[in-house]
C-alpha cells in the first residue's frame, strides 16, 4: 500500500470556513454545457459577475439566447456565446470547442463543466416495470445515460484535449455529479447510475488529469429548490417533512470555490441542507469521507466526499501511476527536444 497524493498532485482536504478569492475568474473563459436553465445558469449569472467570459451550449435555445442577451447588457466588456448544442451527438459538441476557442479573447479555454442533465421519472418506471408491447419486450429507453452519461464523456473528452492546449497557468475541469452519485435513489435507477458514472469518472480523472496540467474537481448537490428538476407538486410532496432542499447559493458557492480556488485539485464537495455530522454519516456512510470529526457538533450544508481515495492505494495502483507520471515527463522533454530541432532547422 502506499500515499500517492504527492504524485497526483491533489491538494489537502477542502476547508470550506476559509476564504476565497472569485476574482479570479476575471478574463478566463469558461465553457458550460447545460448552462441556460437551472444551476447552470446561476453558476453562469455569478461567475459572469466577477469576469468571466462564458460560452453555454445548451438545448433551449431561447432560454440561451435571453440569458446571453442580459449578460452582454450587464457586463459590455465580457466575451458571452450560445450554441445550441445536443450533448448527446459529437459533432455538436466539437463545434461548441471550436466557438468557445475562437471566441476566447486569448484563443483558449480555461475551464470547461460537463453540466448538461436530464432526470425523466417516467423513464426510470418503465424501466423498473418492463411490459410487453405486441407480445415483444421493447428496448427501454436510455435517454437519461444518453445525456448524463456518454455527454458527460464527450464533453470530458474534448476538455481534455482543449485544456492542455491552454497556454495559461491555471486550468480546470469541474464534473457536476449529485447525492445521487454517493446513495440510491430508489425508483430512479437509470438517473443514480448515470450520476455514479460521473463519480467513476471524477475518481479515476483526478488520478492522471494533473499530468497535463488539469485540475479535476466535482460537485454533488442534493435536490436544490427552484432549479426546474422537478414540478412544483412533486417537489413540496417529496420535502415535506425532511431536511428542506439545498441551497442554490451554496451549491454556487462550492463550485464557484472548485473552479476560482486554483489550489485545489482532486477534490469533491457534496452540498444540500444544513446538517451535522452525524446525519451527513448516516446519509452517506462514513466511508465516504464525508465526516469531519471536529465539526460533529456544528451544521453545515458543504461536505467534502471520497476524500481519501489515495491516502493508501495497492502496490499495482500505485506503481501504475508513477508510470504515467513517467511517461509523461518523457513525452515533456521528447516534445522539448522536437522544439529546439525546429528552431535549430529555421535558423
Amino acid at each position: 500500500m502506499g500515499d500517492v497524493r504527492q504524485t497526483i498532485k491533489q491538494s489537502l482536504p477542502v476547508d470550506v470556513s476559509n476564504p476565497y478569492d472569485p476574482t479570479t475568474l476575471k478574463g478566463k473563459t469558461i465553457l458550460i454545457t447545460g448552462g441556460a436553465n437551472g444551476l447552470g445558469a446561476h453558476m453562469v449569472r455569478h461567475w459572469a459577475s466577477h469576469g468571466a467570459n462564458i460560452v453555454i451550449g445548451d438545448v433551449a435555445d431561447t432560454a440561451g439566447e435571453e440569458l446571453v442577451a442580459s449578460l452582454r447588457t450587464a457586463y459590455p466588456k465580457a466575451v458571452f456565446e450560445f450554441r445550441h448544442c445536443d450533448v448527446t451527438d459529437w459533432e455538436s459538441q466539437v463545434s461548441l470547442f471550436d466557438t468557445a476557442t475562437a471566441a476566447s479573447p486569448h484563443g483558449a479555454i480555461d475551464v470547461v463543466v460537463p453540466n448538461a442533465g436530464v432526470l425523466l421519472p417516467g423513464e426510470a418506471t418503465e424501466f423498473e416495470n418492463p411490459e410487453l408491447a405486441n407480445g415483444k419486450l421493447p428496448e427501454p429507453n436510455t435517454a437519461t445515460l444518453s445525456v448524463n452519461v456518454k455527454g458527460v464523456i464527450f464533453t470530458s473528452h474534448l476538455a481534455l484535449y482543449h485544456l492542455p492546449r491552454n497556454k495559461r497557468s491555471d486550468r480546470c475541469l469541474l464534473f457536476v455529479g449529485s447525492v445521487a452519485s454517493l446513495i440510491p435513489l430508489p425508483g430512479q435507477s437509470q438517473y443514480t447510475t448515470s450520476k455514479h458514472a460521473v463519480l467513476g469518472l471524477f475518481r479515476s480523472l483526478r488520478g492522471t488529469a494533473s499530468m497535463r496540467g488539469i485540475r479535476v474537481n466535482m460537485i454533488a448537490p442534493y435536490y436544490t429548490a427552484q432549479t426546474s428538476m422537478l414540478p412544483t407538486v412533486a417537489e413540496a410532496l417529496l420535502l415535506s417533512g425532511s431536511a428542506g432542499p439545498g441551497s442554490v447559493p451554496d451549491v454556487i458557492d462550492a463550485a464557484t470555490r472548485l473552479v476560482a480556488d486554483e489550489s485545489i485539485v482532486g477534490r469533491a464537495l457534496v452540498i444540500g441542507p444544513r446538517l451535522k455530522a452525524q446525519d451527513i454519516v448516516e446519509a452517506v456512510g462514513e466511508g465516504s469521507g464525508a465526516l469531519l470529526k471536529e465539526d460533529v457538533d456544528q451544521s453545515r450544508a458543504i461536505w467534502e466526499c471520497y476524500a481519501h481515495d489515495y491516502d493508501q492505494v495497492e502496490t499495482f495502483v500505485k506503481r501504475y501511476l508513477w508510470l504515467l507520471n513517467a511517461t509523461a515527463r518523457a513525452r515533456g522533454m521528447f516534445a522539448w527536444i522536437l522544439d529546439i530541432l525546429a528552431i535549430w532547422k529555421r535558423g
